[in-house]
């Protein structure tokens, strides 16, 4: 039997992005280590007949906070995960304002992916006017460099699936150069 690959993953965002939500869609039914500003857990995912433990780190939205628990949390993590609402666009701003600036010295090891979270949002008449197109989050995730781009709603489980592979296969790719979207 083969050993499985580990990557320690870490979400990153403003509060109330949905990263909560997120992390919950992932490890459902496993055990899960919690403290104040961060919880951790993982998941396993195939890809390509390769087997994958991901562990998932979810932080405080905070950035006062993040500031505390970053010279633990950040060390060995291969992908980090910048989140944000699609219906909240100061929370995209913030993503190149504060969560980009604390993971600069960092980004050179890792793989950066930008998540867009609560889509299922959009279709909300009351949050339409002001959300964050698809277009222009990839647009944002090119200018910036960052690894990867994708959507997701964490209730929606194939979305979820799709995001858990997307992990890896950003994780996996050797030329960051180009922006995978999904």
């Amino acid at each position: 039997m083969t050993k499985k690959t580990r990557v320690k993953c870490v979400l990153l965002g403003d509060n109330k992005v949905g990263k909560s939500t997120i992390f919950n869609s992932c490890v459902v039914n496993n055990e899960n280590e919690q403290n104040d500003l961060s919880n951790c857990g993982s998941f396993d995912v195939t890809v390509d007949n390769t087997e994958y433990t991901i562990d998932l780190h979810d932080t405080a939205g905070n950035a006062d906070e993040i500031k505390l628990i970053s010279s633990l949390t950040f060390p060995r993590t291969k992908v980090f995960v910048l989140c944000y609402n699609v219906t909240n666009p100061t929370s995209l701003d913030n993503i190149e304002n504060i969560w980009l600036k604390e993971i600069e010295k960092f980004r050179k090891k890792t793989q950066t992916i930008l998540l867009g979270l609560r889509t299922d949002q959009r279709l909300d008449k009351t949050t339409q006017a002001n959300t964050v197109s698809y277009y222009q989050a990839k647009d944002f995730a090119e200018k910036h460099c960052l690894t990867g781009f994708t959507e997701c709603c964490a209730f929606d489980s194939i979305r979820v699936e799709v995001f858990k592979q997307f992990i890896v296969k950003c994780h996996a790719d050797e030329n960051k150069d180009n922006c995978v979207i999904q």
